[in-house]
């Protein structure tokens, strides 16, 4: 069993990471590239993926006990959205998925919500996961005419 260790140095490069993100936002045309057809799935493997897509890169981190977590900003239809994706690496199995726990208490550290607006698990790399969470923080604002 894993363990989850975040202390000051991963909390700075958290800090790191979302000042980035949301300096460098992904576009909603960007988005719209990697959507998959069936947008109400909640498990997305790699063959669902248009062949074209170009996953943007994002700002990651390890943390100490064998957890990853990737961050972006994401212009999505409703507004700003943070999508923090979860996953586990140094494992002699493949295919191993982050324990609930242990994503919550990531997201925190990122103050996203779990559960979140909408989470899903992914293929990120063929027979590997990650479980994604999607949070809408700046809902995109009706103009008037």
């Amino acid at each position: 069993m894993a363990v989850l260790m975040v202390g000051e140095t991963e909390r700075e490069r958290i800090a790191q990471m979302i000042a980035y993100a949301k300096a460098h936002p992904i576009t909603f045309e960007t988005v719209r590239t990697m959507m998959v057809p069936n947008q109400g799935t909640t498990t997305v493997r790699l063959e669902d993926r248009n062949p074209e897509h170009a996953r943007p890169e994002s700002q990651h981190i390890d943390f100490p006990g064998g957890f990853r977590a990737a961050y972006s900003v994401e212009e999505q239809p409703a507004g700003m959205c943070a999508h923090l994706s979860v996953s586990v690496f140094g494992r002699s199995k493949r295919g191993a998925m982050p324990h609930p726990a242990a994503v919550a208490m990531i997201a925190e550290e990122f103050g996203v919500p779990f559960p979140a607006d909408k989470m899903w698990q992914e293929e990120f790399e063929p027979g590997e996961w990650a479980v994604n969470l999607l949070h809408l923080y700046a809902p995109k604002q009706e103009g008037y005419a």
